[in-house]
């Protein structure tokens, strides 16, 4: 390689050690455990995952804390530095839950207000809108934070004025009456 190139090359390398060892360890915390909790003989069901993996896997035991202290804020505040839509079990959890690529693009790049995160009926609570368009056009994710088991709802009032979809951690999708709040 030409000396030329040879600093590009070290960018390049810290770059990808970028990141704290906490960071690393919860990014993999998760795969670790689910590897050591998953059954390994299920067969796939229709959507390619292994039946009862993403139910039954535990989070690793500060995992949920680390959820659950989102609990009062707003999801763009943060906690230890990472606001709830950046977090890696957040992500990890919509994109497992939400099949619909043009909703899976909407909840997580249009940006807008959004409420205190709470807790409903057991699960970690963040909902949002699209800004100066909040009744037609609305989410809320929920997160189990014992399995990290993520339910998505999605309303669209042009879509369907009446109904929400909602997009379960079980792969399944239904339609609920009203919005998502």
């Amino acid at each position: 390689m030409p000396p030329r190139h040879l600093p590009l090359l070290a960018l390049a390398l810290a770059l990808a050690a970028c990141g704290t060892k906490a960071d690393k360890a919860a990014a993999e915390a998760p795969k670790a455990e689910a590897s050591k909790t998953a059954p390994t003989g299920n067969p796939p069901d229709a959507s390619g995952t292994k039946a009862g993996a993403a139910e039954t896997s535990p989070l690793p035991p500060t995992a949920g804390t680390k959820l659950a202290a989102y609990v009062g804020k707003y999801p763009f505040d943060k906690v230890d530095g990472v606001a709830w839509n950046d977090h890696v079990l957040v992500k990890a959890g919509i994109v497992a839950s939400v099949k619909d690529a043009a909703v899976l693009k909407a909840i997580t790049t249009t940006e807008g207000p959004s409420a205190p995160i709470e807790m409903k009926d057991g699960k970690v609570m963040a909902w949002a809108c699209e800004a100066h368009n909040c009744g037609s056009h609305q989410w809320s994710v929920l997160i189990d934070p014992r399995t990290g088991a993520t339910d998505v709802c999605y309303f669209d009032d042009s879509a369907d004025n009446a109904r929400s979809r909602w997009f379960l951690a079980s792969g399944k999708e239904e339609k609920r009456e009203g919005n998502c709040q």
